[in-house]
């Protein structure tokens, strides 16, 4: 239920901003950029662990919430463009963990969570959809996955520093760069805040590991978003003020 509603807010927040389909074209092609890269980056240094999965998805709630505090200092292109690749890589992830973990996925799980998202951007109304599951999503989705995935203990082993690298390194370049391709704008700041990975990331490390690794990933995701959350927020804000 707590997924569901987090994919309901999903689906209204990207159904509201994006009324042209044209402006889905450089997020989605920046998502694949920050999938792809970090996904080859753990499998070169990990080739014998499946979560390479866990390193795709940037979690919405987080993203925004740090877009939150840095307040008029992102314009609103930025934020939609953000929201956008978030979406799109979430999904796109799904996709992917479906095709590669057809055996181990609970194919009830990601369809719930598609069709979430699809009823949220179906839904009427979708401006009071967005004011009640907003603070819903952040206020206890996200801190009860944070809370009931936290790891026992913190230990840097080899799938920790993998994750690691993967994600805080691999992210930020594959999305920038791709995004630089397309749009000729600097995405260096976009690309730390999709270094934050939690709800759809937990998923699929759960899916994908156990035990001891299930434990790093965990590790990971957590160090992940909390150091690409940092480096975002400084990243965009010292942007903002030479701009300014």
């Amino acid at each position: 239920l707590l997924i569901a509603s987090f994919f309901i807010l999903v689906g209204a927040e990207i159904r509201k901003e994006l009324e042209h389909k044209r402006e889905l074209i450089a997020p989605l092609l920046a998502a694949l950029g920050g999938m792809v890269l970090p996904a080859i980056i753990f499998r070169l240094l990990q080739p014998d662990s499946q979560a390479w999965g866990a390193v795709m998805p940037t979690d919405i709630t987080l993203a925004l919430a740090v877009i939150a505090l840095l307040g008029k200092r992102v314009d609103a292109k930025l934020r939609l463009f953000i929201l956008a690749l978030a979406v799109a890589d979430d999904f796109l992830s799904l996709i992917a963990i479906g095709i590669f973990y057809s055996g181990k996925l609970n194919l009830a799980t990601s369809a719930s969570t598609i069709i979430a998202a699809i009823i949220g951007a179906l839904l009427p109304k979708r401006d009071l959809v967005i004011k009640y599951l907003t603070p819903w999503s952040f206020f206890v989705v996200t801190p009860t996955v944070i809370i009931a995935h936290f790891p026992s203990h913190f230990s840097f082993d080899g799938t920790v520093n993998a994750y690691l690298i993967a994600r805080v390194i691999g992210k930020v370049v594959g999305i920038s760069v791709v995004a630089w391709l397309v749009t000729r704008r600097e995405m260096i700041g976009v690309g730390l805040l999709c270094g934050m990975g939690m709800t759809v990331s937990v998923v699929i490390a759960e899916i994908s590991t156990e035990g001891a690794e299930l434990e790093s990933i965990n590790t990971g995701i957590y160090l992940a978003s909390i150091i690409s959350g940092g480096l975002g927020y400084l990243w965009l804000r010292l942007r903002s003020a030479r701009v300014s």
